[in-house]
């Protein structure tokens, strides 16, 4: 399993050499990496304005209160960011367990003082703004587990010792998400840490029962709560019931439908006009579908895959010159975007059930913004500290 890091790595790394040495030297996989996300970010902050404004208008007596946020939240991302650049990648592994506890307690103060929104306690509220914890856990359940596989390598690749310490840790994070509940983020941290556990050299036969155990729990927790299965069979045929289960649904289909090749132009969206419930969070791909068409959503999941090839090969490179750590963090943070891409554009789509993640710089929400920020500043981190080879020092157990 240890090689299929190296495998991925190795093709993207070959796809890219392919490319960069027809390129000016300036083209590197940093600046490409930048470059995607500041694309990204402006064509996000665009179409928050473009699809929040009726919204907004009708719901806060102000057509800009939501880009007036958006523009609030990228000037923190951008403070966060700073402060982030300013430690280094030792003193985030070294203070791993810190920063458990602290994503800890943030999800507990969520839990049982947070807002309740939708009928979920997902947000801390903050002079006027929102913090959402299980954004924060993403990220920091990132990080312990890039340590831990590297700090417990050898229970890892030849013990059950090394799942099961890493299990319980999961669990106790990942069923305080549930309890608020929150099923997408709970399916993005379990598949970031079973991938990275699994890419550091897990047996196979862990590798088996850490899928089924997974499948157990998904059929399990959709089944005991109705909504959850409704949410999962609506996708079929959201037609069957366009005003319930499948309303969302059925109005972002409508919106691609209208979009066709190029789209309707931007601010020209039908759908936006309070027929697609707050479009400007988790169904904005599909009126930037209706606004700019099919070339409009080639072009934003391009530059979204891009980021994520220059995150894997960034990771890759790590590995490679053996800083343990930072590459898995890299690949971890890789798996994060890759989860909220896919999920994202599958249920705007019909291809997936609806859940509430972001697609990464493009929807409205401050501290999802903000911890992309964060894990792309992680990431440059290491591109930075990891270009030639250095033995990755161990750190001490506890």
């Amino acid at each position: 399993m240890a090689g299929l890091a190296h495998t991925t790595g190795h093709k993207i790394q070959a796809l890219l050499q392919r490319i960069l040495p027809k390129l000016p030297a300036e083209i590197t996989p940093r600046n490409v990496l930048i470059f995607c996300v500041l694309s990204l970010l402006m064509i996000g902050t665009i179409m928050v304005g473009s699809a929040s404004m009726p919204y907004a208008d009708a719901k806060q007596h102000d057509p800009f209160y939501f880009l007036e946020r958006h523009a609030i939240s990228i000037v923190v991302a951008i403070i966060v960011a700073f402060i982030t650049s300013r430690f280094s990648l030792e003193y985030w592994f070294r203070n791993t367990f810190l920063f458990w506890l602290i994503t800890i307690g943030l999800l507990f103060v969520a839990l049982f003082v947070g807002t309740e929104v939708n009928g979920s306690t997902r947000w801390i509220r903050l002079a006027g703004f929102t913090l959402q914890p299980t954004e924060v856990a993403k990220v920091m359940m990132a990080i312990f587990t890039a340590d831990y596989v590297v700090r417990r390598a050898h229970e890892v690749r030849n013990s059950w010792m090394g799942l099961a310490r890493l299990g319980g840790v999961m669990t106790i994070t990942v069923g305080l998400i549930l309890a608020e509940p929150d099923l997408g983020a709970t399916v993005v941290i379990v598949m970031m840490m079973f991938g990275i556990f699994f890419l550091a050299g897990a047996p196979a036969i862990q590798f088996l029962f850490y899928i089924g155990a997974i499948a157990i729990a998904l059929v399990f927790l959709i089944l005991f709560e109705p909504y959850r299965l409704e949410r999962a069979v609506s996708f079929w045929n959201p037609w069957a019931d366009p005003l319930g289960s499948g309303y969302q649904l059925s109005n972002a289909l409508m919106a691609f439908g209208r979009g066709e090749w190029f789209g309707v132009g931007l601010g020209h969206s039908m759908q936006k006009m309070s027929y697609l419930p707050e479009a400007h969070t988790d169904f904005m791909l599909a009126i930037l579908g209706e606004e700019f068409g099919f070339m409009g959503i080639a072009t934003v999941l391009s530059l979204e895959f891009i980021m994520l090839a220059c995150c894997v090969y960034i990771g890759h490179r790590a590995l490679k010159n053996n800083y343990l750590r930072a590459g898995y963090l890299s690949y971890g943070i890789s798996m994060i975007f890759l989860m909220q891409i896919l999920v994202n554009a599958g249920m705007n789509m019909g291809m997936l059930p609806t859940k509430g993640l972001t697609l990464p710089f493009i929807s409205y929400g401050g501290t999802s913004l903000m911890m992309c920020a964060v894990m792309i500043t992680l990431v440059l981190k290491i591109d930075a500290t990891t270009q030639q080879s250095n033995p990755d020092k161990e750190l001490p157990n506890f």
